[in-house]
């Protein structure tokens, strides 16, 4: 083998200076600016956390404080009664102390099955004039215990027949959760 010249032993040893410098960046540099900019990342996420942890644990107070408001209101949003079958009872004579204080008649109420386990679901259909029917809907809006108005239907076929507003045949369908308060 022939000795290197001057200039191809320079273009070597450029060789392998560039290839130590990138053994050493991949080897030893790399990992470690790495391991920085992914400790730096950790550390802005658990400081996030750390900062949203702290906004939750300052909130529970007023957590507990709506819990508490919650509880108080609970007996407004439930049928309070000793059965289901009680609850449903319940319900169904309300909406016919409803239709009798506005003035309404009651055709039939009756009970359907829940769609939910506790609540209690019941169907009236009753004979009102367009104000009845605004006031006892308003009732029902207003009044505790408070229900869910599932569906109202109205018909108003006497209006055509006769040519103004008469008495109008409304089915309405109510449901509320009901709490058993067995000995």
């Amino acid at each position: 083998m022939r000795p290197l010249e001057p200039r191809e032993r320079k273009i070597v040893a450029l060789g392998v200076l560039v290839a130590a410098v990138a053994a050493a960046w991949f080897v030893v540099i790399d990992p470690v600016v790495m391991g920085f900019i992914d400790r730096a990342q950790e550390r802005s996420d658990l400081l996030a956390t750390y900062q949203r942890n702290q906004r939750l644990l300052a909130g529970i107070a007023d957590w507990r404080e709506e819990a508490d408001r919650q509880s108080a209101t609970q007996s407004q949003f439930n049928i309070v009664a000793p059965t289901k079958v009680l609850a449903a009872e319940n319900l169904k004579q309300r909406l016919s102390r409803l239709a009798n204080a506005v003035g309404g008649s009651v055709q039939n109420v009756s009970e359907l099955p829940a769609e939910k386990e506790n609540w209690v679901r019941v169907r009236a259909d009753l004979q009102l004039t367009m104000a009845q029917l605004y006031k006892s809907l308003n009732r029902l809006e207003n009044e505790a215990p408070y229900v869910v108005v599932g569906y109202v239907s109205v018909v108003a076929d006497r209006a055509v027949q006769t040519g103004h507003l008469a008495t109008m045949d409304v089915r309405l369908e109510v449901s509320a959760p009901v709490r058993t308060n067995q000995p």
